[in-house]
């Protein structure tokens, strides 16, 4: 159990699952109240289902009434009245704080309202585990997106110092680690790996040379090799965060691992991702989430497109109560769903790094009667003992994703280049 100073506030992160449910419902009623009064489209939106936001008195009526929302709806309403469609809930001259997303979307917010998302994200980094004495160099992007704004903003609020180094210029990322005595690395996997290569370039050793001892990585699905061996290069431990732009940092890993502990006041929910009903509890499927600080664009029940591995429900030894997200396997449309079970490249790609005579693969679904079927056709290099290889292969493979595949071992250059990934014949 984690002691005293372990939490940024204790009485939220260790409440009950009873009371946490009560506070989320309060915080989300309150949310879908608001919304009603002062946004337009959230009017438009509940009026067009017919639905009071005092017919909301609990969360199977919040997932039974309230529409979704997406990002491609988000881009289509600013649209229509650009810059921020009629999600606006307050005056412009409320808003001191502007952020941009491809699509576009335009993200705006009140100081009220920034400092609270600020508050959220600081509690998240200390779960990570970052501290006052701690110096960071956060190499996300700082141009008119959210990200580095409010990392760096949220360290800040925790009392470490922070680089404020951006994306590029790796060798100089690299030298100014070594002169601060950075000790948390904060960025994208592929980004932190180039930098293991840009230090060995320079004749250091990153485990020995330089000081990191905390790598917070977010935005990109990895192999959990590809986290050990992040780790093992710096010498430090690998933690993660998930989160978008427009829900704000969801869930966050604390030192015990295990998942990523849900934010307690950002309401998740795991849907399946064709039929937008919600999944056993505990179950994988797309996450969606509405996080009730927002007030100058309230976002309710969006849904973000990623798909995650499920929840793990199980107590958490360093204290928090809020379930923990597991992996994040990819987006919708690329993940198939075969016998009950999501099946993501990431999986397949753990299991092959055990097999280095093995290279490109396509993952192949049908449905030649009643029943699914998974193949997964894999090139080979040289020669292989093809009945052991396969044997083994689907052992590994029954093992990482939980559904017997049929294995295909094909010569190198079989697959065509411009291949799909996943070749669905269930669709045809």
């Amino acid at each position: 159990m984690a002691g005293e100073n372990e939490y940024w506030n204790k009485e939220l992160e260790t409440m009950s699952f009873e009371s946490l449910r009560e506070h989320q419902l309060k915080r989300l009623k309150e949310q879908l109240q608001y919304a009603y009064e002062n946004s337009p489209y959230y009017k438009k939106s509940f009026d067009a289902v017919k639905i009071r936001t005092d017919d909301i008195r609990s969360f199977e009526d919040y997932q039974d009434m309230v529409p979704f929302i997406s990002k491609s709806r988000i881009i289509e309403i600013q649209a229509l009245n650009p810059p921020f469609g009629d999600l606006l809930a307050v005056d412009k001259k409320e808003l001191n704080q502007l952020f941009y997303a491809p699509g576009p979307i335009i993200f705006a917010f009140t100081p009220e309202e920034w400092s609270s998302i600020v508050e959220s994200a600081a509690r998240a980094l200390f779960t990570m585990g970052t501290r006052k004495d701690d110096i960071a160099d956060c190499t996300v992007n700082y141009n008119w997106v959210i990200a580095g704004k409010l990392l760096d903003d949220a360290m800040k609020r925790v009392g470490c110092a922070v680089l404020p180094g951006g994306v590029g210029m790796t060798k100089t990322h690299i030298e100014l680690m070594k002169l601060t005595n950075c000790s948390i690395l904060f960025g994208f996997p592929t980004f932190c790996q180039q930098l293991v290569e840009t230090a060995r370039e320079m004749g250091l050793k990153p485990d020995r040379d330089l000081s990191v001892k905390l790598v917070h990585v977010f935005g990109e699905v990895r192999t959990d090799a590809g986290k050990r061996g992040l780790g093992e290069a710096f010498g430090a431990k690998v933690r993660e965060l998930y989160g978008t732009a427009e829900l704000g940092i969801v869930a966050v890993e604390c030192p015990e691992g295990g998942g990523m502990h849900l934010d307690p006041n950002v309401f998740v929910e795991i849907l399946d991702p064709q039929t937008g009903k919600p999944v056993t509890w505990g179950e994988g499927g797309e996450i969606c989430g509405c996080d009730s600080s927002r007030k100058a664009i309230p976002i309710i029940r969006y849904r973000t497109g990623d798909i995650t591995e499920g929840l793990n429900l199980s107590p958490c030894p360093c204290g928090r109560t809020t379930p923990r997200l597991k992996k994040i396997l990819g987006r919708v449309g690329d993940i198939p769903r075969i016998k009950g079970m999501f099946i993501s490249s990431r999986q397949i790609d753990n299991v092959l790094e055990s097999f280095p005579e093995l290279g490109k693969y396509q993952i192949v679904v049908d449905r030649p009667k009643i029943r699914d079927e998974l193949t997964i056709k894999v090139e080979y290099k040289g020669v292989i003992p093809f009945e052991k290889t396969a044997k083994k292969l689907i052992e590994d493979l029954k093992v990482a994703i939980r559904v017997t595949p049929k294995i295909k071992l094909v010569e190198k250059g079989t697959i065509p280049d411009d291949a799909p990934l996943v070749d669905d014949r269930r669709k045809v």
